[in-house]
């Protein structure tokens, strides 16, 4: 599948420089975030490189990996709320 990532103003300078895949496509949108879309194969590896930029990233499509991101944020956030 191919990932859609926005990523904030503050993190687009470093990621426009990063080499996520040959075939990925970037552009700096309008309101100078980034957007990437970048081929996955391996959900799990492309949510760790992601989630790694923490609120600076966000995936917005697909909807399946989205919801995994969701999912593991949720997890980790349960860590730190007993």
């Amino acid at each position: 599948g191919v990932a859609t990532i926005v990523f904030s103003a503050k993190a687009a300078r470093w990621v426009a420089d990063e080499h996520w895949h040959s075939q990925q496509q970037g552009r700096h949108l309008p309101d100078g975030r980034y957007e990437l879309k970048v081929p996955f194969s391996a959900s799990r590896e492309l949510l760790m490189d992601v989630l790694h930029y923490g609120a600076d990233a966000e995936i917005v499509d697909p909807p399946a990996l989205r919801e995994q991101a969701k999912s593991l944020l949720q997890l980790a956030l349960s860590n730190y709320e007993r």
